[in-house]
């Protein structure tokens, strides 16, 4: 059949590699924002990942999905386990000056050993959870986990969260509890090894 669109490169999704399938999505669906989730080990360290594949959805009550893939092995990763286990996690959104942070806890590191510890970060007690928030975040959102959906073939798991608290920098906020856009400058994700910086605001 002639490709009724041949200004296009048609890829049908049937077949596809599950790589070629991660490449497309995350190169074309750009930029996104990025949880950084702080969730407490069973020895009581604090495990700190960054995820991507986030948004919020659903606002009575305010509510989170985080989709987090199997390791290559089938096993979940630590934040999946942890989060899984506990019920709880806190989501933080990073700043721009976060960069090499946010990249840095990204590494796999033996389950056990905190990558807020290595990174010599701080930690201050949340008010709802057991799982201390990440001091200095733009944002820290106490969460609650609600329900975990396997999705496709099982490689991906999507949490639903339910946050319980917001705790947003002052300086971002004005006095009617409206976020200033000028002065928030959140770290975005891109493809590769590539993240995206606040551009201009634009309006219609």
């Amino acid at each position: 059949m002639n490709d009724p669109s041949p200004g296009y490169r048609s890829l049908p999704c049937e077949g596809m590699d599950d790589s070629m399938a991660y490449r497309l999505l995350t190169s074309l669906i750009v930029p996104r924002p990025i949880a950084w989730v702080c969730t407490l080990e069973e020895s009581g360290s604090v495990n700190l990942a960054p995820f991507s594949s986030f948004n919020y959805v659903a606002h009575s009550p305010p509510m989170l999905a985080i989709n987090i893939n199997r390791n290559e092995d089938g096993s979940l990763k630590d934040t999946a386990r942890n989060l899984q286990a506990n019920k709880e996690c806190v989501v933080q959104l990073c700043r721009q000056s976060d960069l090499a942070a946010v990249h840095a806890s990204a590494a796999a590191l033996p389950p056990g050993q905190s990558e807020v510890k290595e990174l010599g970060m701080s930690l201050v007690p949340s008010q709802h959870v057991r799982v201390p928030r990440l001091d200095g975040a733009a944002v820290q959102m106490e969460c609650r986990l609600d329900q975990v959906v396997d999705l496709g073939r099982g490689v991906n798991q999507l949490h639903i969260l339910e946050v319980l608290a917001f705790h947003v920098d002052s300086s971002l906020m004005d006095e009617k509890g409206r976020v200033n856009l000028e002065a928030y400058r959140p770290l975005a994700r891109w493809a590769g090894p590539y993240y995206a910086q606040r551009g201009d605001i634009l309006l219609p």
